[in-house]
């Protein structure tokens, strides 16, 4: 690759950049109360954090034998690895980003490796180095756009949200940009050409990313981590990358701390939103080393189990597929999480997949005001689309997951959450009774248990008729 020369390096070698406070920091307010086994990866929607012994208690119900459970739509890896002390798991999802979290969890690396030193490595690198050279214009209007809107004035900044994808760009796609906005974009661009980081992947995530998610200090500190990591063996570096998920689903400066979309910095008429800067200091100034060394730590101090577990990235059909043809799998049940209503998990976690994948993907466009332009949320183009959440394609994928599980002769235990009607909330493809009907032409008992009734209903009678608590999840417990 070709190196850029920097002949004022020592301006990027201060002491805030090279030193890190390895004090141990509060980061990680979700895991006071519960144990190792139940920490939360990542800000996950429908994470079944809350419900873990529901669902291990239901599971152990119909398979008092302790024999190995399917994890079948693993997303965060919290079943998968709450289950994995006391039964083998075998984790499926289609996604890398959950194939990366599930392999940490369940499998982590038995790799010595000096956290300190591994940090020091990253920051004291020459692509580091380079990559602040590189996107210190960005930086320092990203900067500037702050100060002024600390100062009365949040329009820079609202446009900075808006429109500050280096990506965007790069491709000179239809966007109106201020004088001072476009300077810096050029200049950015131009060290990041010359520097030859414009096709690969070193400048990855703050190219796509950068001032949109993320501040652009941020977004290069994690692509110089993900250089690093690329240098590590392999074994370790599920581990490595799993930590860098933690933390940027920790940055990310967006409501709720998904990836769906950028924050909207503008009201419906166009008035900055208030306490807008306040937010984005908030998530903005938040130290990515400092971050990543809290989730290295409680990654690395994840004890191996006396199980064996296997994780896959993989469609859920294939995987049962592949399960049936291994006449000596340990499968005795399947969980499954499949997707119910509309709305597919990749949107709101597109990003992750791209930190995983590191392969510069093309982005959906989107045609609005008579122009082309990227997608707001720089989607991936081959981002996934679960047919569970597509109404014509919904009742095959079920009637299909029903179907092999039932081949497999082993009990199957899916989670639903219910949907009141009567509330502004997300419909579901299918409700329970229709779910409860198609699952009824492959098993041969199938009920419906809630996380309040589990305790006396002991899967030995009919629940179908409960009052249903649209606050609590479900399961849908299908037997042969």
């Amino acid at each position: 690759m070709k190196r850029l020369e920097l002949e004022n390096n020592q301006q990027f070698g201060s002491k805030d950049k090279n030193e890190i406070n390895y004090k141990q920091l509060d980061l990680f307010p979700e895991l006071t109360s519960v144990s190792q086994e139940q920490f939360r990866p990542i800000h996950y929607l429908g994470s079944k954090l809350r419900i873990l012994d529901f669902v291990k208690n239901t599971i152990d119900q119909v398979d008092p034998s302790g024999g190995g459970v399917c994890d079948l739509f693993a997303g965060s890896g919290t079943v998968s690895k709450y289950l994995s002390k006391s039964r083998s798991v075998t984790s499926v999802d289609i996604q890398e980003y959950s194939r990366v979290i599930c392999s940490a969890l369940l499998r982590p690396t038995t790799k010595d490796i000096n956290v300190n030193e591994f940090l020091e490595r990253c920051i004291s690198s020459l692509h580091y180095t380079e990559l602040i050279f590189c996107m210190q214009p960005m930086i320092d209007y990203e900067t500037h756009c702050v100060d002024k809107a600390l100062h009365g004035d949040p329009i820079p900044l609202c446009e900075l949200i808006e429109k500050g994808s280096i990506l965007t760009f790069e491709q000179g796609l239809n966007l109106d940009y201020s004088s001072d906005l476009s300077e810096a974009l050029k200049n950015a661009i131009s060290r990041l050409e010359k520097s030859d980081f414009i096709l690969g992947p070193e400048a990855l995530v703050v190219r796509y990313f950068g001032g949109l998610y993320f501040s652009y200090l941020q977004a290069i500190q994690i692509d110089a981590i993900l250089e690093e990591i690329h240098k590590l063996p392999l074994e370790s570096k599920d581990t490595f990358l799993a930590a860098v998920l933690s933390t940027a689903s920790d940055i990310v400066n967006t409501v709720g701390k998904q990836f769906a979309q950028p924050l909207k910095p503008r009201n419906a008429d166009g008035t900055p939103k208030k306490n807008l800067v306040i937010r984005v200091q908030k998530d903005r100034t938040k130290d990515v080393f400092s971050l990543l060394k809290g989730w290295l730590e409680l990654y690395l101090s994840q004890e191996r189990s006396e199980y064996d577990h296997y994780v896959y990235k993989m469609d859920y059909s294939n995987a049962l597929d592949d399960i049936y043809h291994t006449k000596t799998s340990d499968i005795k049940v399947v969980y499954a999480d499949p997707p119910y209503t509309r709305y597919h998990y990749s949107r709101y976690y597109h990003v992750l997949e791209t930190i995983c994948l590191r392969d510069n993907p093309k982005i959906s466009k989107t045609n609005l005001n008579g122009g082309t332009n990227l997608s707001r949320g720089i989607y991936r183009e081959d981002r996934h689309q679960s047919p569970f959440s597509i109404k014509t394609q919904a009742a095959a994928a079920f009637n299909d997951l029903f179907n092999k599980v039932s081949n497999l002769n082993v009990p199957l235990v899916m989670s639903y959450s219910p949907f009141d009607e009567t509330k502004k909330a997300t419909p579901r493809v299918h409700t329970i009774s229709k779910l409860e009907e198609m699952a009824k032409n492959y098993f041969a008992r199938v009920e419906t248990v809630s996380a309040g009734q589990f305790s006396h209903s002991k899967l030995n009678h009919s629940n179908n008729n409960f009052d249903i608590s649209y606050d609590a999840e479900l399961l849908i417990v299908c037997q042969l």
